[in-house]
């Protein structure tokens, strides 16, 4: 996957304080309950009452009941409204009855929005991530406090919407960039939505590479695909100057005294070896930076060694 970090991209959102963007009203369908259609490795079902069973393709995920993956695991639900969400290993998601509301306290989960739904959101321990129409991929990283958010594309209603747990402050996300809420700090960089769609986990099968492909009227995507694909074509290609190939995730940001004064800063290109300390990385979402052999500087030049004195006797 490829980043870019020029400035005006890898700067802090909090660029005017709180970003306030009405959501137009629409009328929300709330989730009764979501079908297992794929289940990989060991999935599970918690129920409120704290037992575990084993799920299956067909099972039901509902209320207050939690979807968890093992290691090399993964899972694929449809709500009864057609929404989407693809759950990588090692997560825990559920949500709350008679809403739109997901959450996620562990791992991550592509969530794809179909038109005229309603406003959804998920949730993690540090932020809260609304969108409409739209789709986002959500990581949370509870050993660092982590909350990574990938917008996929925009929407007619409006940008995804990041409202940080620690300062209250809202911050709009399009389509192409990602954001890392740690604390009161929160970053964006833009990601490589073609290179995304080829190399992650979580997209295989749903063709969001070709433009070419042509999905049935039943597939949950068919209504949001557009959107989606438009967000391709509008992305400028990469460069590899400015970019960095296969980053780790950031994992210690600076933190910001005053938030609200970030318009008149901006950050430093994100250094590499910052970005090579993360290795909770995402499976198909954020490869780790692959090791370089770092190259010794010329020896400077010596005078002649005295006679009798040659390398071989060093």
């Amino acid at each position: 996957m490829v980043f870019s970090t020029n400035g005006f991209l890898a700067v802090l959102l909090a660029m005017s304080g709180s970003v306030a963007i009405a959501w137009p009203a629409l009328a929300e369908v709330p989730w009764v309950w979501a079908k297992l259609r794929i289940s990989t490795n060991q999935v599970s079902l918690l129920a409120a009452d704290g037992v575990s069973r084993p799920a299956s393709v067909a099972d039901c995920l509902y209320p207050d009941e939690a979807l968890s993956t093992s290691a090399m695991s993964k899972a694929e639900v449809l709500f009864n409204d057609g929404s989407l969400a693809r759950i990588g290993e090692q997560a825990n998601l559920r949500f709350w009855p008679a809403t739109r509301n997901l959450y996620l306290n562990q791992g991550t989960a592509a969530v794809f929005v179909p038109p005229d739904r309603g406003r959804t959101t998920v949730q993690t321990p540090n932020a809260t991530v609304g969108l409409n129409s739209t789709a986002v991929v959500v990581r949370y990283v509870p050993s660092r406090g982590l909350t990574l958010v990938m917008a996929l594309a925009n929407a007619p209603s409006g940008p995804v919407l990041i409202t940080s747990a620690s300062t209250g402050q809202e911050f709009a996300l399009y389509s192409g960039q990602m954001a890392f809420v740690s604390g009161a700090n929160l970053q964006v960089v833009e990601f490589d939505l073609l290179e995304f769609y080829q190399t992650s986990d979580l997209m295989a099968g749903l063709q969001l590479g070709d433009p070419a492909y042509r999905p049935p009227a039943d597939e949950p995507l068919a209504a949001l695909r557009p959107n989606l694909l438009q967000a391709l074509q509008q992305q400028s290609p990469f460069e590899p100057e400015g970019a960095i190939l296969d980053p780790a995730l950031i994992t210690d940001v600076a933190p910001v005294a005053n938030p609200q004064s970030a318009a008149e800063n901006r950050l430093d290109p994100l250094p590499v070896e910052d970005l090579r300390r993360y290795n909770d990385a995402p499976p198909g979402v954020v490869n780790p930076l692959p090791e370089t052999v770092d190259t010794p500087p010329p020896a400077a030049p010596t005078a002649d060694p005295p006679p009798g004195n040659t390398s071989d006797n060093l």
